[in-house]
Parts: C-alpha cells; sequence; structure tokens
C-alpha cells in the first residue's frame, strides 16, 4: 500500500509509531509543507497514493 504523510509540523509521539509501523510492510512517503515545493510531485504523490494522511 502506498501511504502518503503530509506534514506541517514536527513528527513526535503518536505520529512517530504511526508512521514507523506503516513503514515495515507499506510504501511511505513523507512530504513536510514547511520544506517541500514541489506543487506537481505533492499531486501526484496524493493522486497515486492508497491513503493520504495530514497532520
Amino acid at each position: 500500500m502506498k501511504i502518503v504523510y503530509i506534514l506541517k509540523q514536527d513528527v513526535e509521539g503518536t505520529l512517530k509509531e504511526l508512521m514507523d509501523g506503516h513503514r515495515e510492510n507499506n510504501e511511505v512517503s513523507v512530504i513536510d509543507l514547511r520544506e517541500c515545493k514541489e506543487y506537481d510531485r505533492i499531486i501526484d504523490l496524493v493522486m497515486t497514493g492508497d491513503r493520504v494522511i495530514c497532520w
């Protein structure tokens, strides 16, 4: 499964545990909106991902 995380803040606590668990059996992409301004790439990942999680 392809999981895309779109982040607006630092990864800590529960989110870190969730991401680590997902990485064990899935293809995980992480986009930090504070740093990544490649909007075409972001749209491609969102459209091809099976799940998108915004945090």
